[in-house]
């Protein structure tokens, strides 16, 4: 027979939901409305939300499967100029997002090659096989926000002040033909603090943007492994493209 909860115990979850909600607000993260920056990504139009919050917006033209490819290659990320508060440690965060990536990646120890060497000989190790991909991309949104602010927002909550703010734009293409495989715009905001209480390392404006970059990394990363056995076509209006060959 199943236990039917009474008026106090579904009133007591409520009140506990509600107490969740505010506590996940201080310490987690948060996935606000990718910018339409027009440095990287023009035509959001096209893209769909149907894997938020794994990736903001994403655009796959055609379904592929993506264990059909032996290796990746992860290419420059560049860095945008509008929506940048410090574009010297955003070159950098460019970087350490191109080592988290391959890092994640070579954990999931799905493809046969992980490079970030665009010459890596291993890409034309089969001729004529176009069956490596490449990522590139750009970090078009970073704002390290305040490491005080943060802190202090475990206890005010509902000022949600001193996140990270980190978008990164970027396509996956076929290496050989150019073919646009995925494109992406992924947005989220960190205040990198603790269920128990405020952590003391989230101060640094390092170690926050940090852990931003590493959960991005992840998420991508993610992705990439949800679709080795089938990624299917997402776009805002559903249909597939045929447009011949060649970069979208």
């Amino acid at each position: 027979m199943s236990h039917v909860p009474d008026g106090k115990s579904t009133r007591l979850l409520r009140i506990l939901l509600l107490a969740a909600v505010p506590l996940s607000v201080a310490f987690g993260c948060h996935y606000p409305q990718a910018l339409r920056t027009y440095e990287y990504v023009v035509t959001h139009e096209r893209m769909s939300a149907a894997h938020e919050p794994l990736l903001s917006l994403v655009y796959v033209p055609r379904s592929v499967n993506l264990r059909d490819y032996r290796g990746i290659v992860i290419g420059e990320v560049g860095v945008g100029r509008h929506w940048v508060e410090t574009p010297d440690a955003a070159r950098q965060y460019a970087q350490l997002f191109r080592v988290l990536l391959r890092r994640e990646l070579l954990e999931q120890n799905r493809f046969h090659f992980v490079s970030m060497d665009p010459d890596d000989p291993r890409i034309d190790a089969v001729p004529g096989k176009n069956d490596v991909l490449l990522f590139e991309g750009m970090i078009t949104r970073l704002d390290e926000g305040s490491g005080v602010l943060r802190y202090l927002s475990f206890f005010l909550w509902f000022l949600q002040a001193g996140a990270t703010d980190l978008q990164i734009e970027g396509r996956i293409l076929e290496a050989e033909s150019g073919r646009l495989v995925v494109e992406f715009v992924d947005r989220r905001r960190h205040l990198c603090n603790t269920p128990f209480g405020p952590n003391p390392k989230t101060i640094r404006d390092g170690y926050a943007m940090h852990v931003t970059a590493h959960l991005t990394a992840e998420a991508l990363a993610e992705f990439i492994a949800r679709g080795w056995n089938g990624l299917p076509v997402a776009r805002a209006d559903g249909s597939e493209d045929a447009s011949p060959k060649g970069r979208s």
